[in-house]
């Protein structure tokens, strides 16, 4: 396998160590049933929309993106699910019509995230239910310019803490259910602070990207299993998840 290739694997939005406990913990939230018909929003290349999928359920997903959708296309050919080009601020699908929506990290990249939100509850069937992940960066110790640099290098738009998830969602017919934040400890940090520097290194230095990539997925996921506070007694963190429900009538 080519560098290239390896240092995407390593490097990727599946594979980044910043992304494994958010997603896992979202799907396993989730919990896809069969005949469930339930919409990925911001799919990407459609991994974590294929797992959905397996798992019986009735699976749309959507992006912006035509190249990331036709990877998803050619990644989940045997599967039948559909992938649709579309804007998650102009969600065009039936009322009440899905039982769950799941989204990892688009939020905050969104110009009108309250808009999207008031579109996933009219959507949603009563009783329904929304997952979503968001850029927290609520760290102590955190820098103001390393917020501002985070979010320039990652194009965000608002980062979000539990007061503000719970607002936007009340404002959208929408009822917080549950909340987690990811990478708490000090020394989550720290490890996310290198990631970032080997987000910034020039294309010359891809070996070096490779081998910090690796150790972060390897030795650095170990120390966070053992370091990172219980999920109840986080505060803060880089990413908030969070669980909402619609209302039944």
């Amino acid at each position: 396998m080519k560098l290239k290739s390896l240092l995407s694997r390593c490097s990727g939005f599946h594979h980044n160590f910043r992304r494994i406990e958010e997603c896992s913990t979202l799907l396993r939230w989730l919990d896809p049933k069969p005949g469930e018909k339930i919409l990925d929003v911001g799919c990407g290349d459609g991994f974590y929309t294929e797992k959905i999928a397996r798992r019986g359920a009735e699976t749309t997903g959507i992006d912006i993106r035509k190249k990331a959708l036709a990877r998803a296309r050619n990644r989940c050919s045997s599967l039948k699910l559909r992938f649709i080009e579309m804007n998650a601020e102009e969600l065009d699908f039936p009322e009440n019509y899905f039982d769950k929506v799941i989204s990892f990290c688009v939020i905050e990249h969104l110009q009108d995230d309250e808009k999207t939100l008031r579109q996933i509850a009219r959507l949603l069937k009563p009783g329904g239910r929304l997952f979503l992940s968001a850029d927290s960066l609520s760290n102590p110790g955190l820098r103001a310019e390393e917020k501002e640099r985070h979010r320039r290098r990652y194009h965000v738009n608002q980062f979000y803490n539990l007061e503000v998830v719970s607002s936007k969602l009340q404002q959208a017919g929408l009822k917080l259910e549950r909340s987690r934040f990811v990478l708490s400890s000090r020394l989550a940090l720290a490890l996310a602070r290198f990631s970032w520097k080997l987000d910034d290194l020039p294309p010359i230095l891809l070996p070096l990207r490779f081998i910090g990539y690796l150790l972060l997925g390897t030795v650095g996921l170990l120390a966070l299993r053992l370091f990172e506070p219980p999920p109840e007694k986080r505060k803060h963190g880089l990413t908030l998840l969070v669980e909402a429900s619609k209302p039944q009538r």
